[in-house]
């Protein structure tokens, strides 16, 4: 085993903090291409990451007792994948843009404080630290495996096993503020 431990609350969070802070670089921006390639962004962010603790970390939610929060979180994510589905299929030149973009993203953040501020302390707390890195670990891979574009239910069951990066070639993105460890 590496030396090296994961915590996978403080990973999720990294994915958030990456989010809010895109989301306040999109809202500052004022040119429109910018606004384009840093919504690319913000869609390729939160649907790896949705997609990725939907494969990786709900499924040990009830092992710590947990089982109703992995139901409201996919519930959750699936109301914010309608709405990625939405933004994904919006242009910058359309006047809702930005509308379809903030809602997306409101609905990301709401989830993510609710996780954070609700189920990260209890993950901490019922997980060992063996557990805590193996599901860190999982969720790191899955972020990896995951569709990067919004895609219905049938489509991200049959790539979970399969990387799934190429849909995003055609698009410009911004760079993250934070990154994951490599292992």
């Amino acid at each position: 085993m590496s030396a090296t431990m994961f915590d996978v609350t403080k990973e999720i969070k990294l994915d958030h903090d990456n989010v809010r802070d895109l989301f306040d670089r999109f809202k500052a921006a004022a040119d429109l291409k910018q606004k384009a390639v840093l919504a690319n962004t913000l869609i390729r962010e939160m649907t790896i990451h949705g997609d990725a603790e939907e494969v990786s970390v709900y499924n040990d939610y009830s092992v710590v007792g947990l089982g109703d929060a992995a139901v409201h979180n996919q519930e959750e994510h699936a109301e914010i994948k309608q709405l990625l589905s939405a933004a994904d299929k919006t242009t910058v030149d359309k006047p809702e843009y930005t509308s379809v973009i903030e809602r997306a993203v409101t609905a990301f953040l709401t989830h993510a404080k609710e996780e954070e501020d609700e189920q990260h302390p209890l993950l901490r707390n019922k997980l060992s630290a063996q557990d805590n890195d193996r599901l860190a670990r999982a969720f790191l891979k899955a972020r990896k495996l995951v569709p990067t574009r919004p895609q219905n239910a049938s489509a991200v069951a049959q790539q979970k096993a399969a990387p799934a990066q190429a849909s995003t070639s055609n698009k410009e993105f911004a760079p993250l503020r934070f990154a994951h460890p490599e292992f």
